[in-house]
């Protein structure tokens, strides 16, 4: 008798052998090449400017001839032509699109998410969620706003998992915390999806009502936390004072990130079916090899709505060198803070990480 397949279940791209892995993501590169420069009069300045084809990309070295850009560039060309339509998105009027808000430190931009882009990445997202232990038939808390990209997909991953999810009112800033607390006590989910500043404040109103954490938190088996980067300190410090199985820190950004911690917390797993990321030299722009700091550099594998190709996110991170203890072949990396808030000390930069 067949086997019945675990609803939500992963396939085994994760898995695949580099060679085979590193081919499945150039085809994808040279796919969203294409369609930029035919479809994207955003790109198609920049490349006909570089003297470049997409043709000529023959290899991953060559991606690096492509310019990269920078949010501040997406901004000075919203405000020039009046108009969130900077000619880096596909619009088609029969899509099922949503167009929502980027946000951060550098300025909001906004982001045209056709039906299909959200069925590709929301999916893909859902194998972060099954690491982070969802499955079918739990409750599922959800932190994120309804203007935030990550709620977008994460109504997907429910979907695709099997999953309830419960909505509280409000956003993710703190003082929603007293609101959010009383819905995690009231429904108890399995599993929270949180931003770590709304997790700490949930914390402080639990102290507020002299409650213990461990007693709000005694339905949740595992904590999913975005948003701000943990230690490994912290991330002991809370499984204990919350009681909770474990806790997975996921990286990513509206713009096409998606990187996800194991069990084994030995850094985050670049999501390779829907990203490539490059670690560059923000003085020469020079590709870094793995195991140095430099700035993340992010080209999106999805050729529907909004595409950022090559997109210098300016955040200071890097590719581990090392393989991961679980079998997954996907790359490790980590993010350590914005660009600007780095410091230099005696030729090492210094990060409040």
């Amino acid at each position: 008798m067949r086997k019945e397949v675990e609803q939500g279940r992963p396939d085994g791209k994760d898995t695949w052998p580099e060679e085979r892995l590193r081919g499945f993501q150039f085809r994808k590169i040279k796919r969203v090449l294409g369609h930029a420069y035919q479809e994207l009069p955003f790109y198609r300045r920049r490349f006909d400017a570089a003297h470049l084809h997409p043709d000529s990309v023959k290899s991953f070295h060559d991606l690096a001839r492509v310019p990269t850009f920078t949010k501040k560039e997406v901004l000075d060309e919203m405000k020039k032509k009046g108009t969130f339509r900077t000619g880096m998105e596909t619009f088609n009027s029969a899509d099922q699109a949503v167009l929502c808000m980027t946000s951060g430190t550098l300025g909001t931009s906004f982001l045209y998410l056709p039906k299909r882009w959200r069925s590709l990445r929301g999916d893909s997202l859902a194998r972060a969620y099954w690491w982070g232990g969802l499955r079918a038939g739990m409750h599922m808390l959800m932190a994120a706003p309804a203007w935030h990209s990550l709620a977008v997909q994460e109504s997907r991953v429910i979907e695709r998992l099997g999953a309830t999810c419960v909505i509280p009112w409000g956003t993710f800033l703190p003082r929603f915390a007293e609101n959010f607390l009383t819905t995690l006590v009231d429904t108890r989910p399995d599993f929270v999806s949180i931003f770590l500043p709304m997790l700490y404040a949930l914390l402080a109103e639990c102290r507020r009502r002299r409650m213990e954490a461990r007693l709000a938190f005694d339905s949740v088996q595992y904590l999913l936390i975005v948003g701000a980067p943990m230690t490994p300190r912290s991330r002991e410090q809370l499984k204990e004072e919350l009681g909770v199985r474990d806790i997975f820190e996921g990286l990513g950004n509206p713009e096409g990130l998606t990187a996800m911690e194991c069990s084994f917390h030995r850094g985050h797993h670049i999501f390779a079916d829907c990203c490539y990321v490059e670690i560059v030299d923000p003085k020469t722009g020079a590709l870094l090899p793995a195991g140095k700091r430099g700035n993340v550099v992010i080209t999106s594998l999805i050729p529907y709505g909004t595409l950022y190709l090559r997109y210098d996110s300016e955040d200071l991170g890097e590719i581990l060198p090392h393989a991961c203890e679980c079998g997954r072949t996907w790359p490790l990396m980590e993010i350590y803070d914005r660009r600007t808030n780095t410091v230099e000390v005696a030729g090492k930069e210094i990060v409040p990480y």
